[in-house]
């Protein structure tokens, strides 16, 4: 499988895609590492900003909250494509902060 299918297939599946690539694929090169940890880190925070609207019962910032989050898994697919570096603004920041040992390796 190349790197790019490994890459969208991170931002595809979520943080569950995300943490098959970066853990459970192995071989994989940096930027591939990278991609999947973002996938993750977007995962995760969607999933933790959507439970906070629902229980302040705030619907339309749901949907803003989904708007940006599919933005974001977009842009990660094109950065992917593209082969180009793989950090997307804010996101990247978060992902390098939490995996950052798991990228280097």
């Amino acid at each position: 499988m190349s790197e790019k299918t490994k890459c969208i297939l991170a931002y595809l599946f979520s943080w569950l895609g995300g943490l098959i690539v970066l853990y459970a694929v192995k071989d994989n090169e940096r930027n591939t590492k990278y991609h999947a940890a973002q996938s993750i880190a977007i995962g995760i925070c969607y999933m933790i900003l959507i439970f906070i609207s629902n229980f302040i019962n705030m619907p339309l910032i749901g949907s803003v909250i989904s708007i940006i989050y599919l933005l974001a898994t977009v842009f990660g697919i094109i950065k992917a494509c593209n082969e180009e570096s793989p950090e997307l603004p804010l996101v990247g920041e978060l992902a390098e902060a939490i995996f950052g040992k798991k990228i280097e390796e």
